[in-house]
């Protein structure tokens, strides 16, 4: 895994989704939101359009309230700063119809022009503009778990995303790229080989990068000071990084966004 400063290049929209609850899409964009911008130091705008819960935007506004209290962390983030020259990616609060619309604006406004925008989207497609917000994508990537629920939902979700978007010309979405999570290490090797296995045969491409299941995903920067798993205000810790595999993932993302 490389830990220095990724180059890229352009400008990319992508998403984190899939229609199944509880596979940690929020989580996941939150800490490779905060990787890719304090680590790999790309200029990062998120947008929550989870509605209506809003749990990255709900996340943040409590660790600010946590860190106006708590010299620990305002050291942390200085530091952080001295390191990165990042300050802190903005998220942006919304609806999926008007998520795109309300990203563009606030670029304007602000004149600030990421290089990663990630879209934290509704886990159903029946709420109104999450289709629309897709089209609108360059990638995205569908975590899946070793559940013949989890998986048969999300392949029959990506093969109807690929046939009604992605090889439709003159829609924006590209690409779809499948990845593993919550990946149990006393599930044997052989299984996820033969899941590989068919996954390929029906043509969707799967990411090399498997994040085993770790407790800290769901564990925020938290007031009493014991660590930082998941947080919008600081980078995940380097062995957290490293055995979660976050760092993996993000990179081998930069790495087929290069390529669209």
């Amino acid at each position: 895994m490389k830990t220095s400063n990724q180059q890229t290049s352009g400008s990319w929209n992508i998403s984190i989704c899939n229609q199944k609850g509880g596979i940690g899409k929020s989580a996941l964009t939150t800490l490779l939101a905060s990787y890719l911008h304090y680590i790999c130091k790309l200029k990062v705008l998120v947008v929550d359009c989870d509605y209506p819960q809003w749990s990255i935007y709900t996340q943040r506004t409590r660790e600010l309230e946590i860190l106006d209290s708590n010299d620990n962390y305002k050291l942390l983030m200085t530091r952080q700063f001295k390191v990165s020259g990042q300050k802190l990616w903005p998220v942006v609060r919304t609806t999926p119809d008007k998520a795109v619309d309300e990203a563009e604006r606030f670029k304007s406004e602000k004149e600030y022009v990421p290089q990663i925008t990630l879209y934290d989207l509704p886990g159903t497609v029946n709420t109104e503009g999450v289709i629309e917000t897709f089209s609108k994508m360059d990638c995205l990537f569908l975590p899946m778990k070793a559940d013949k629920i989890v998986m048969e939902s999300a392949l029959s979700f990506a093969r109807i995303l690929s046939r009604q978007l992605v090889e439709n010309p003159a829609i924006r979405l590209k690409r779809i790229f499948l990845f593993w999570t919550m990946v149990d290490r006393r599930e044997k090797t052989s299984l996820y080989d033969l899941y590989d296995g068919i996954i390929r045969q029906l043509g969707l491409p799967l990411m090399e990068t498997r994040l085993p299941y770790r407790s800290k995903f769901n564990k925020e920067l938290l007031a009493d000071g014991t660590g930082v798993g998941r947080s919008t205000l600081l980078a995940p810790e380097k062995a957290f990084t490293a055995d979660s595999r976050i760092g993996n993932l993000a990179h081998e993302m930069l790495t087929l966004l290069q390529t669209l």
